[in-house]
């Protein structure tokens, strides 16, 4: 099915038509195209082969035929998989190409709402740490929402300037920077961000893009890995930049192995590869990334001895809630029990002290008194002992009154917390009161929809 037909920008049609004279008609003509709608599976939480087109460059990423409410899908709230944009699952492939022989420590700059970096949590090892940061305050909670519901406990989230990074010296193995752009790969989605669209608002962008680069590429160390990307089509915020930060500083370009059949467009300018993705070529909206290597020389950060004694006396935890706990470093901070991956213990608390990080740490359960509550975050844990906590399989309509908070009938034996599950990956804790049960699910993420009649689970 067409779209209805957009007008897009005089001055943007005229550049794509300059950008690609031989084929801008289908360019310009494929912005009007219907906007495929795409997931990718969380692997650790759903072990599902669906019977959907696959993505080729993403092996969790798939395809839906249409767009169900996603709302009502619990397996939706238990982090079972992520609604993104397929474009940008090329992720997989490009870090596919970084070659480092050790536990790495990766920085995703401009992370919110989370879907690189979810990705990334997928694709990094359980020794490697992920610090997500966000810059505009507002849109942090949504960061910690999507990366705690992911299940992962190997990373931080920080709201900070680039500047900081910057500052903290050649500490991260990898920078991610999806930079804040224009957003003209956008239009067939968003038609409406077309209105906001200018050639002075795209040059602001590049500008803002350079800064963000200059700010932020000394916190590489020698040898490591820039991923650039954007999701617009304009040179200045794509290949110009890159060549403007060549002269900045040392790199090597990556190449990315391409099949034929993905159709994605992979070009070269001033020794610099970079890989479009074209709506008239692929099923995905419009990105462009590249991928880079520093030859630089850089001194490792060092840590003070303190850092080694700032995390306050470890206290008696119920550390059978969880597995694998000899990798863990746990501790109480004020009426919170947590935990953070032993051998970073140094790196987190040098972050601690120079940027602002706003979670640090998995968080199992609540003081309360001569009582430990579980926390709604250890349920999403996927080193969650699930066992402990007597799991109890909830139908759809009761997995969606649970999701709402509410009060439903449910047969529970012995008055002990349970672990609320939907097709067996759990949504959340309860406990039994014996005539009826405390429903613990955040009030912050609870469902709000009323009508639900429109449940549409694509994976039946």
């Amino acid at each position: 099915m067409t779209a209805q037909k957009n007008t897009w920008p005089a001055a943007f049609t005229e550049r794509i038509r300059k950008q690609f004279p031989d084929t801008a008609g289908q360019f310009i003509e494929f912005l009007d195209q219907d906007v495929n709608v795409s997931i990718r599976l969380n692997a650790d939480k759903m072990n599902l082969q669906p019977r959907l087109a696959e993505i080729p460059w993403c092996t969790t990423g798939y395809f839906l035929p249409e767009r169900p409410v996603f709302a009502l899908d619990p397996l939706w709230h238990a982090g079972a998989y992520y609604v993104q944009e397929a474009s940008s699952m090329f992720l997989e492939q490009v870090f596919g190409q970084i070659r480092l022989d050790h536990p790495k420590l990766v920085l995703d700059l401009c992370a919110a709402p989370g879907g690189k970096s979810t990705h990334l949590n997928s694709l990094l090892g359980q020794a490697d740490l992920l610090v997500a940061n966000e810059v505009i305050r507002a849109r942090v909670p949504v960061l910690i929402e999507n990366l705690t519901k992911w299940g992962h406990t190997n990373f931080l989230v920080s709201n900070s300037d680039p500047r900081q990074f910057g500052e903290l010296g050649a500490l991260f193995d990898v920078l991610v920077i999806d930079a804040p752009c224009s957003g003209e790969g956008l239009f067939r989605r968003d038609p409406e961000a077309a209105l906001e669209w200018s050639p002075e608002n795209a040059n602001l962008c590049a500008v803002r893009q350079r800064r963000i680069l200059a700010e932020s590429w000394s916190c590489v160390k020698g040898g490591g890995y820039l991923v650039y990307s954007t999701c617009t089509f304009n040179p200045a915020e794509n290949e110009e930049n890159l060549s403007w930060l060549k002269k900045q500083g040392g790199f090597t370009s990556i190449r990315i192995p391409l099949r034929p059949d993905w159709n994605i467009e992979e070009m070269e300018q001033d020794g610099i590869w970079g890989y479009r993705f074209l709506p008239h070529k692929v099923q995905g909206e419009g990105f462009f990334v590249a991928l880079l290597r520093k030859t630089e020389e850089t001194n490792p950060v060092r840590f003070p001895r303190k850092y080694k004694t700032l995390l306050q006396k470890p206290v008696a935890l119920p550390q059978n809630w969880v597995l694998s706990p000899e990798t863990k470093k746990f501790f109480q901070h004020q009426d919170r029990l947590k935990f953070i991956p032993a051998d970073w213990e140094p790196e987190i608390l040098f972050l601690f002290e120079k940027i602002n990080l706003v979670k640090a740490g998995t968080t199992l359960g609540l003081v309360k008194k001569k009582d430990i509550l579980p926390e709604h975050e250890l349920s999403m844990c996927l080193d969650l002992n699930g066992a402990v906590f007597h799991p109890v399989e909830l139908s759809l309509e009761g997995a969606l009154k649970y999701l709402g908070r509410e009060q439903f009938n449910l047969s529970l034996e012995g008055n002990d917390w349970h672990l609320a599950s939907f097709r067996g990956i759990p949504l959340g804790f309860l406990k039994n009161l014996g005539t009826r049960f405390n429903n613990y699910y955040p009030k912050e993420w609870r469902l709000r929809m009323q009508d639900r009649k429109a449940v549409q689970l694509w994976y039946d």
